[in-house]
């Protein structure tokens, strides 16, 4: 097959992303130690652009960012050169080889996002020498990964990240340190790319393939290749599925662990940017991006830690819903089309009804065994209310003390403590959640102590 001439690339945007906790400590020293600078909030003067294309919540918690909860936005320049080696496979004379390429990059610029609720979103952004599709290929695979060795300073690169963007705070759980988000974000970094190009002088190249092989990770040309590397034809179609193509000019796929837009003259052409185009791309969708994987985040990690205390998740995930699941956040098509093939790359959707599947479950469960409480607390009545008087009771008492030869008030004593102990028994089978609080608050007090 002939040689794929691949279109010039005008300008990028590439965008390294990733989920760390944070706490008031790490907060406190953003500015005072880390070098990180406060983004402002958009004040109402200038903020009547995002009010006339978003939804009030939407816009207010991710772009002006005056609400309440609004994520608060930490960023800081950067000129710090990475380097990674990747081996790869050339045939030469029917011969196959494996040669060691260098891979340098440039972070030239941190963004942090802190939401409300101790989760926070890094973004690296990532300058190259060579802009070709070849080199971002490269670039990218080794970028996704957090094992990915960072040379000269011979650590992985969540670890690299750790140290330089983050002041040492921790992405893995070691022996020492426990990092709950790492049970949640799996072992990759999110890539958010964006392709200004010059469509005009290529040779047997097809977009589509370009975007399937870039955010999947895949071999330039392997899709047309025909070999081994090649994805079947089932595979293709339903990764780009959630594909977004409004215009002949622009293309984007939104994956898993990607969001990538190639487009001719997106926001850069004949040497100049266009500012609003690259703001769009740099900015509002590079937010969309992030408000979904935050949703993602959450409802993945509330299925998971829902077998540890159901009510409490149960509790959280509805308070969450309520805050931030919304079915639209713009008044224009493109951003809700972006939003929605986002949330299906995702999988958020499935995430919440498999949620809502389980707290339907705990419903059922929850009211069989309010069924059955009720049921032993009506035989409990009824077997009380078939004692005609107390005389016969205390008589039977006397009895048993006489037998057991103790003193009155020593028998009484103990014979009290054995009701306690079965009434705070029953009160516990009736009621188990009340007790399960007073349980804790009881162990709360005597660890405090």
């Amino acid at each position: 097959m002939s040689q794929i001439i691949y279109p010039k690339i005008e300008g990028a945007i590439i965008k390294v992303v990733g989920i760390f906790d944070y706490d008031k400590k790490f907060q406190q020293n953003l500015e005072s130690s880390l070098g990180y600078t406060v983004v402002p909030v958009i004040d109402f003067k200038n903020a009547q652009f995002y009010r006339d294309k978003y939804y009030k919540e939407f816009n207010e918690l991710m772009l002006t960012r005056t609400a309440k909860n609004a994520t608060r936005t930490y960023e800081k320049g950067l000129s710090s050169k990475i380097l990674f080696k990747k081996f790869e496979t050339i045939e030469k004379s029917g011969v196959i080889e494996k040669r060691e390429k260098e891979i340098v990059a440039e972070i030239s610029h941190l963004e942090l996002k802190l939401f409300e609720n101790n989760i926070g979103i890094f973004a690296m952004t990532v300058m190259v020498d060579s802009w070709n599709f070849q080199e971002i290929s490269d670039l990218t695979y080794c970028l996704r990964f957090f094992s990915t060795q960072v040379e000269g300073e011979n650590i992985p690169l969540h670890m690299w990240i750790s140290k330089h963007v983050l002041g040492g705070k921790s992405l893995r759980t070691s022996e020492e340190n426990k990092v709950d988000s790492d049970d949640y974000s799996g072992s990759k970094f999110k890539i958010y790319s964006a392709f200004s190009v010059d469509e005009t002088n290529v040779e047997n190249y097809d977009r589509n393939e370009l975007l399937f092989e870039l955010g999947t990770a895949s071999k330039l040309g392997s899709v047309s290749a025909k070999n081994y590397d090649t994805p079947s034809y089932e595979y293709y179609d339903e990764i780009m599925n959630n594909k977004v193509s409004a215009f002949n000019s622009s293309t984007a796929l939104a994956l898993l662990d990607s969001y990538t837009v190639i487009g001719h003259d997106l926001f850069y052409s004949n040497g100049e940017i266009h500012r609003n185009n690259f703001s769009s791309y740099n900015n509002i969708y590079f937010s969309i991006y992030l408000f979904n994987l935050y949703i993602k985040y959450n409802v993945f990690r509330f299925n998971s830690k829902f077998k540890e205390d159901a009510v409490k998740y149960k509790s959280r995930f509805e308070d969450f819903i309520n805050d931030y699941n919304y079915s639209h956040i713009s008044f224009d098509f493109l951003p809700n089309l972006i939003y929605s093939k986002m949330r299906a790359a995702l999988g958020i959707e499935n995430e919440i009804k498999q949620f809502e599947k389980r707290l339907n479950s705990l419903a059922a469960n929850i009211q069989e065994e309010q069924e059955k409480r009720q049921a032993a607390l009506l035989g409990i009545i009824s077997v009380i209310s078939s004692i005609s008087a107390i005389e016969p009771i205390l008589d039977t008492a006397e009895q048993v003390r006489d037998y057991t030869g103790l003193e009155s008030n020593l028998f009484y004593a103990l014979l009290s403590i054995v009701f306690i102990a079965i009434a705070i028994s029953l009160l516990s089978y009736l009621f188990p959640h009340i007790a399960k609080k007073v349980w804790k608050k009881l162990n709360l007090y005597f660890k405090n102590d």
